[in-house]
């Protein structure tokens, strides 16, 4: 069977092989299996306590006592690493209205400690392995794995080939999946496929070759070398203090340079060059700095990292 040519809606036509047959057997076994961890893991959004979409506040580090979920053994055939296809990887440059969670999970570092090898784009994969849940309570339900998703008793399923998965491209090239909630016991749950959610521990981040970190947005934000907002086209509020009560210093145009200088609570004090054309300032353009707005009320984040960088 070809690859479709738009990209999938729905679990099952997502997972693409060579011909009806084999594509049939796997729509109907794993993945059917895909679907239930799908359906088990992503309730509504709206139905998530604000409290705790502040996930800055829980410490990712600390030792959870004695509430670390044990070890479940790894797949009896561990794939070989692959680098996974970035054709089937989607959702990239996250839409006004996609919800892209409290951070990202990423890993620790954009090269491989010692090799010099990239970790950008979705390689990093290759070196991951992470066990994966329908739910903190309840049991183990498959890995990812050395760039392939591999359920508990099923075929494995190569990322980006076999199976679409969702991520977001972030600062240093690097594509990372959208941690939609983290508990203080550890447990936390990202989005990795279009209509899919899993849970994992944070205890297990350090299981690959490729160490893994959950980074808040507030932090990853911080650190930008430069930012722009979600909602392209229209032209935003800079203040002079961070308040929405503040008197408004400037309005940030769509085509402008906003480089992120220093941030409290949900506001970003940035330093604003426009007119631009891209990275490149024009003349009779103006530097300001002042505060923009970078979470709403809602806790949803209001910019994000540029496509390409300067």
């Amino acid at each position: 069977m070809a690859k479709p040519n738009s990209r999938p809606q729905t679990l099952c036509p997502s997972f693409w092989a060579s011909s009806s047959r084999v594509w049939v057997k796997r729509c109907q076994g794993t993945a059917i299996a895909v679907g239930l961890l799908a359906i088990a893991a992503l309730p509504a959004v709206a139905s998530i306590p604000k409290v705790q979409l502040h996930a800055a506040a829980v410490d990712l580090n600390a030792k959870q006592d004695g509430s670390d979920p044990s070890l479940p053994p790894r797949p009896s055939v561990i794939p070989e690493a692959i680098i996974p296809d970035e054709t089937g990887i989607i959702g990239l440059s996250p839409a006004p209205s996609d919800d892209v969670g409290v951070g990202q999970l990423r890993p620790e570092a954009a090269i491989l400690p010692g090799s010099g090898n990239t970790l950008q784009k979705a390689n990093w994969l290759r070196g991951v392995a992470l066990p994966i849940y329908p739910s903190p309570e309840s049991a183990h339900w498959g890995w990812l794995i050395n760039g392939w998703l591999v359920p508990n008793d099923s075929d494995p399923l190569a990322i980006g080939r076999d199976a679409a998965f969702s991520m977001v491209q972030t600062e240093q090239q690097i594509y990372a999946f959208p941690v939609l909630e983290i508990r203080p016991d550890g447990w936390f749950r990202f989005q990795y496929t279009p209509a899919g959610a899993a849970w994992a521990h944070t205890s297990h981040l350090n299981l690959g070759t490729v160490p893994l970190t959950i980074e808040t947005w507030d932090i990853s934000l911080e650190d930008a070398a430069r930012v722009e907002f979600r909602r392209p086209g229209l032209a935003q509020p800079m203040r002079l203090a961070p308040s929405t009560n503040a008197p408004l210093q400037a309005l940030v145009g769509p085509n402008s340079i906003i480089q992120p200088l220093d941030l409290e609570g949900d506001w970003l004090r940035v330093r604003v060059t426009q007119p631009a054309q891209g990275c490149i300032p024009l003349p009779g353009s103006s530097n300001l700095e002042g505060w923009v707005r970078w979470r709403s009320d809602a806790d949803v984040p209001l910019v994000w990292f540029p496509a390409s960088g300067c």
